[in-house]
């Protein structure tokens, strides 16, 4: 039985897709949903990190990381959404994960607890319909947990 599925979104078209689809298993398997939302730090660190090289500088002050973290879980809260609200309409219970780290591998921790882990076939940085995401196709060939695509 699919008791537990975890819906990997990003807050992209194509998660929003997955996430209907992760949904509709759960309420027709009576199970629950887990939207996790993976905030990569690398994305918010890379220019500042190029700055501080040029300026030789290493140090990031407290208001910008401060600053970097709201916009982080702003980004997963907007992510989430679509998820929560679509859960809460078909009566399936959801829970919102949020953690740091690498996309692909923090999704592929999560497959551990889980029966089915659904995902869009590509997430913001997509740039053809018919090719998979980088971090979709990782999950793929790493997890031993079934993954379904929603293209």
């Amino acid at each position: 039985m699919l008791k537990h599925i975890l819906i990997a979104t990003d807050g992209s078209k194509h998660s929003e897709k997955a996430a209907e689809k992760a949904i509709e298993v759960a309420k027709l398997s009576g199970g629950e949903v887990i939207a996790l939302y993976v905030a990569d730090p690398r994305k918010y660190f890379a220019p500042a990190e190029e700055a501080m090289q040029a300026s030789r500088s290493y140090e990031i002050p407290d208001d910008r990381i401060k600053m970097l973290q709201d916009s982080m879980l702003k980004e997963a809260e907007e992510a989430t959404k679509s998820a929560r609200e679509a859960a809460k309409l078909a009566g399936v219970p959801l829970e919102k994960k949020i953690v740091k780290g690498h996309p692909a591998d923090e999704i592929l921790k999560a497959a551990n607890d889980v029966d089915l882990v659904v995902m869009g076939s590509l997430g913001r940085t997509g740039v053809s319909r018919y090719l998979l995401g980088s971090v979709t196709e990782k999950v793929i060939r790493n997890s031993k947990t079934p993954v379904m695509v929603v293209y």
